[in-house]
C-alpha cells in the first residue's frame, strides 16, 4: 500500500519500551485489513487467531479474509456496509477484515441480542451484506429478522461459498472519512442508534495505543468483548497491527477467565472491571498468578481502587491502565496508570481516568459551553481527530453532541458532550463522578435507561414506569431494578416479555409494583429514594 494510503500520528512519549518494534510499520493502515494482510506476507506461518481448538496462521487468515472480501465485492459491489451476525467464531473475525478488505463497513450485531432488537439493527442499518456464523443461522428463519435481511447473506466462509481467494486489489484504499464501522448502542426511545466511526478515527487511536504499549509479534492478547462493544477495536486490531495472535476466550469462560489467561499464557488482557470482582468473589484471584501478563487494559466502567490493586498484584509483571473513552471518541481516549501512590478520585474509592491521549483533548464544560477551570465539576468534553462522525442519519443528534465550542486556547472546534460529570485537579488529572443523565454501564455494556423504559411501557401496558441501576457495587451498576404502576399484566409477564425485547444485561433483576411513583421536589421521579427502598430489602 503506498503513502497515500497511510496516516501519520506524531509520536508521543511512549509508555513501554518498543525497541523490538523494528518490523512493524510505524504508521497505521487505514484499512483495518491492511496490517493483517501485510503480516500474511511477512510472517506467514506466524499464529493470528486462535478460536476454540484451532488455530489460523496469518496466511490462513490473509486467505480467508480475501475470499470473503472477493465475495463481498461480486455480490454487494464497492463499499459494502457488512453486518456481522457472529459471535467468537471465524465467520465473526473473517467477516470483519473481509468487509475492512473490501473498502466496506462492518457493523457487528450481537446474536445473543433478542430478535427484535436485532430486527431493528437490522433494519437501521440498511445493509448491503450479511455474515452469519453456524450459531446465529437459526435467527434467519425468525419473521422479524427475515424481513430485514440484506440481498446478500453469506452463512459460511469456506473455500465452496466465497470462492477465489485471490488478493489482487486488496485491500481496497480508503480515505480517513470512510466510516469504517457502526456500532449501535441503546437510545433514548428504545431504538439502538448506530455510531459512525471513520478509518481516520481508528488510526488515530491504534498509533497512540501501539506507542503505548508496544504489541509485538510474540505477544498474544484475549479477544473478551464482544464485537458489538468497541474495545474488541483494541483487541483485535492492535494485535494484528502488531502481529500478535489474537486468542478468543470461549463463552462458557467469560465469567471466571482465570484459568484460560494462565492456560494460553496470555501477555495482553482487555476487559470491563468487572471482571476482577467476579474473579475475587469466586476466590480466584491471588498474588502472582497471571505471571505472563504485561499488558492490563481495564475499561467500560469505573474501576475499584482495591481491584486495581488486585488485578496488580496477580499480575505483578503487568501495566496496569484504566481507560476512558465512550463509542463515539473511538474506544479510549484518556488512560491513568495504576502505580504506587495510586491516583484515586478522592470520596469514591476508584482509579481517576487520568489525563488525554496526545492527540486528544479533555475539557470540563459547565451551561452555556462555558469551559471551567480546575476543580470545578462539569461535563466532561473530549475534542480530536478520535471523534466519530457522528450518528446513523440522526443530524439533530449529532449536532447536539457534538457541538462546536470556542475554547480560550484552542479556539473554536468540534466536541464531544460526554454526560459524564467530571473534574480536572490541580495536577491535570482528570476524575469522573458518574452521568449526567440516566445512562449506565453494566458490564461494560451502556445502557439508557430510557431505552429499557420505552420497553417497559411496551410491556407492561402503562405508562407509569421507572427503572434505575441496582444494586450498585464499588461505584458500578451491576444491573438494573424497574417499578411499575398499574401494569396490565403480571410481573411475570412483564420479565417473559422483555426478555424478547431487550439483551439479557438489561432485563431487570427485580421488577416492583408500587401504588405510586415517588416524586421529588421538582416533580421528577425519585430515582434515590427507589434505590434506597430496595436497598433496605437486600
Amino acid at each position: 500500500m503506498t503513502a497515500s494510503h497511510l496516516v501519520s500520528v506524531p509520536r508521543p512519549n511512549a509508555m513501554a519500551d518498543d525497541s523490538h518494534l523494528s518490523a512493524v510499520p510505524t504508521q497505521p493502515m487505514l484499512n483495518l485489513a491492511g496490517a493483517a494482510l501485510a503480516h500474511a506476507q511477512s510472517q506467514p506461518a506466524a499464529p493470528a487467531l486462535i478460536v476454540g481448538d484451532r488455530t489460523w496462521t496469518y496466511a490462513g487468515l490473509g486467505e480467508v479474509t480475501t475470499r470473503v472480501g472477493g465475495w463481498l465485492r461480486a455480490s454487494a459491489g464497492n463499499a459494502p456496509r457488512v453486518g456481522i451476525l457472529a459471535s467468537r467464531s471465524l465467520e465473526t473475525y473473517a467477516g470483519i477484515l473481509g468487509a475492512a478488505c473490501a473498502g466496506g463497513t462492518y457493523v457487528p450485531i450481537n446474536p445473543r441480542q433478542p430478535a427484535a432488537r436485532i430486527a431493528s439493527i437490522l433494519e437501521r442499518a440498511r445493509l448491503s451484506a450479511l455474515i452469519v456464523d453456524a450459531a446465529a443461522a437459526a435467527h434467519l428463519a425468525d419473521s422479524r429478522i427475515r424481513g430485514s435481511l440484506p440481498p446478500h447473506v453469506l452463512t459460511s466462509v469456506s473455500p465452496d461459498a466465497t470462492g477465489d481467494a485471490s488478493s489482487a486489489g486488496f485491500p481496497v484504499p480508503v480515505a480517513s472519512d470512510h466510516a469504517a464501522y457502526i456500532m449501535f448502542t441503546s437510545g433514548t426511545t428504545g431504538v439502538p442508534k448506530g455510531v459512525v466511526v471513520t478509518a481516520g478515527n481508528v488510526a488515530c487511536f491504534l498509533s497512540a495505543v501501539r506507542e503505548q504499549y508496544g504489541i509485538h509479534p510474540g505477544d498474544r492478547a484475549g479477544q473478551f468483548c464482544e464485537t458489538s462493544f468497541d474495545v474488541s477495536v483494541f483487541e483485535m486490531f492492535a494485535a494484528w497491527a502488531g502481529g500478535a495472535c489474537v486468542v478468543v476466550v470461549p463463552e462458557s469462560q467469560l465469567m471466571a477467565p482465570a484459568g484460560f489467561i494462565r492456560r494460553e499464557k496470555l501477555t495482553v488482557w482487555t476487559s470491563v472491571p468487572s471482571v476482577i470482582a467476579m474473579l475475587s468473589r469466586m476466590k480466584m484471584l491471588d498474588a502472582g498468578m497471571f505471571p505472563s501478563l504485561r499488558v492490563s487494559f481495564f475499561i467500560g466502567e469505573a474501576l475499584p481502587a482495591k481491584a486495581a490493586r488486585d488485578w496488580q498484584a496477580a499480575a505483578p509483571a503487568s501495566v496496569v491502565d484504566n481507560q476512558y473513552g465512550p463509542t463515539e471518541a473511538t474506544v479510549a481516549c484518556t488512560v491513568q496508570r495504576v502505580a504506587d501512590p495510586l491516583l484515586e478520585t478522592p470520596g469514591r474509592g476508584t482509579v481517576a481516568i487520568g489525563r488525554p491521549y496526545p492527540e486528544m483533548e479533555a475539557e470540563v464544560v459547565g451551561e452555556g459551553g462555558r469551559f471551567l477551570s480546575d476543580g470545578e465539576i462539569g461535563e466532561l468534553a473530549l475534542s480530536g481527530p478520535q471523534l466519530a462522525a457522528g450518528y446513523l442519519d440522526d443530524d439533530e443528534q449529532t449536532a447536539r453532541r457534538f457541538p462546536e465550542l470556542d475554547h480560550p486556547r484552542l479556539g473554536r472546534r468540534r466536541w464531544y458532550r460526554t454526560g459524564d460529570l467530571a473534574y480536572r485537579d490541580e495536577a491535570g488529572v482528570l476524575h469522573c463522578l458518574g452521568r449526567t443523565d440516566h445512562q449506565v454501564k453494566i458490564m461494560g455494556h451502556r445502557v439508557e435507561l430510557e431505552d429499557l423504559e420505552a420497553h417497559l411501557r411496551a410491556a407492561s401496558g402503562t405508562d407509569a414506569v421507572t427503572a434505575i441501576a441496582w444494586p450498585v457495587v464499588s461505584g458500578n451498576a451491576a444491573g438494573v431494578a424497574a417499578f411499575v404502576c398499574g401494569a396490565n399484566v403480571p410481573v411475570a409477564a412483564i420479565r417473559d416479555r422483555l426478555r424478547e425485547l431487550v439483551p439479557p444485561y438489561m432485563v431487570p433483576r427485580r421488577i416492583v409494583e408500587v401504588d405510586e411513583l415517588p416524586r421529588s421536589a421538582n416533580g421528577k421521579i425519585d430515582r434515590a429514594a427507589l434505590g434506597a427502598m430496595l436497598d433496605e430489602t437486600r
